[in-house]
């Protein structure tokens, strides 16, 4: 009898949820985490009960129950009971910024009206001769006079500028931190970004275009901490001056890597590799008369987590390599901090979690930095605020972007994205 409390009275201190909070170690001596700050304040880490002879495990501490199993395809994914974020997928997505390269073209920026004047022969009036016969009749004849008139005609002939303007189609949507992360995820989302007078800066007289893009794409855990995703842009631009195309962009197909991943903190270094490929459409004749260059992109990139409390940092720093060298090869270094604001208590929420954010987005060309050259990109520092708003697997996400150096590559950026993971 007295082994049979002591088993029992064991088994207790081991499957408490009040000492498994405090800290007390289970079996093989390691603490248990309280990872309940980033779930619901009413969840209880599952502790396994001890396997004792004799004894039915489950009937050592009925009221705490096993959280659902993870899903071994998607570790990086998986949400608590509450229908927030445990530790493994605490870090929501970058909102990013854009990366507008310009191309020195030649356009219509209006008509004037030009007067022709051309001169015709009219008839302006008549001359009286008189005639007389051998007969000596006497004849009279009017005779016209002609005189040169001019006649002037107004012709309405278009005006050209050469102007640094986007194309819709280049560069656009492609930076693996626009709606990005650094660890693997299972999601499908749609977006849409606003850019208000994008090269307005290096067009002063004329101004520059507003553009809107719609983004949409998934990704796919795959062999536990890999992950592959496509994503596809539809861009409209319009201006200046009447000025507009609308294009598919070009296709980018994602890859990414977890290279070291703590389960328990959230903490991870990671890496991979984008390539855009050619596909949009549209094109231009840039004021040498060249055929703007439409190149393959390539993009290798390193990215961190790093976790405390109800925050965390992350960052990624990419290179896009173009397949031609009249395109620009752009360095991206992005830094982005969030904070859990809010968390529901209560499964059953339709709100289960609040995330302000701020990024910080440095973008450095190694080439064609010249703004007279007829392709161009400028040294950007460009901020992010924004929030994301958690419902259940469901995210909602809003941003605006203001760039910090001049010459400004747009005035503002808008972003609302939306996502779910699955």
């Amino acid at each position: 009898m007295r082994r049979v409390v002591a088993i029992a009275l064991v088994a207790w201190l081991f499957s408490s949820p009040v000492r498994a909070q405090e800290g007390v170690a289970p079996a093989g001596g390691s603490v248990v985490p309280d990872i309940s700050v980033f779930a619901s304040p009413s969840y209880v880490p599952y502790v396994p009960p001890l396997a004792l002879p004799g004894i039915d495990p489950s009937q050592l501490n009925p009221a705490v129950s096993p959280p659902p199993p993870a899903n071994p395809l998607n570790p990086f994914a998986q949400a608590t009971e509450a229908g927030g974020q445990p530790s493994r997928s605490f870090n929501e997505y970058f909102d990013g910024d854009p990366s507008p390269i310009y191309y020195k073209q030649t356009i219509t920026t209006g008509f004037v009206d030009v007067p022709r004047t051309t001169f015709t022969q009219q008839v302006t009036g008549f001359t009286q001769q008189v005639s007389i016969n051998a007969a000596g009749v006497r004849t009279v004849t009017n005779v016209p006079v002609f005189s040169n008139v001019p006649i002037t005609t107004h012709t309405l002939t278009p005006v050209h500028q050469t102007v640094s303007i986007p194309l819709a189609g280049r560069y656009n949507g492609v930076s693996v931190v626009e709606w990005g992360n650094p660890l693997p995820r299972n999601t499908a989302y749609i977006g849409y970004n606003y850019y208000a007078n994008a090269g307005g800066a290096l067009n002063p007289t004329i101004g520059g275009s507003n553009i809107d893009r719609q983004t949409a794409g998934f990704e796919s855990v795959v062999f536990g901490n890999a992950s592959i995703g496509v994503r596809l842009p539809f861009v409209q631009q319009y201006g200046p001056l009447g000025f507009g195309s609308q294009q598919v962009g070009d296709l980018t197909v994602l890859l990414k890597y977890a290279a070291y991943y703590n389960p328990e903190t959230g903490n991870a270094i990671t890496g991979g590799f984008a390539v855009t490929a050619p596909t949009g459409g549209g094109s231009a004749l840039l004021a040498d008369g060249t055929t703007a260059p439409h190149s393959w992109l390539l993009q290798p990139w390193g990215g961190f987590v790093y976790r405390f409390t109800r925050g965390y940092v992350q960052g990624i720093s990419n290179i896009i390599t173009p397949t031609d060298s009249r395109d620009v090869t752009l360095w991206g270094n992005s830094l982005g901090v969030g904070y859990w604001l809010y968390t529901a208590s209560s499964p059953s929420s339709f709100l289960t979690g609040i995330t302000p954010v701020a990024e910080v987005h440095v973008r450095t060309p190694m080439n064609h930095r010249d703004p007279n050259g007829d392709v161009f990109y400028m040294d950007q520092v460009n901020v992010t605020t924004g929030a994301h708003f958690r419902f259940n697997r469901a995210v909602i996400s809003a941003a605006l972007v203001v760039p910090m150096v001049g010459p400004h590559p747009f005035n503002t950026e808008a972003i609302v994205y939306g996502s779910y993971w699955f």
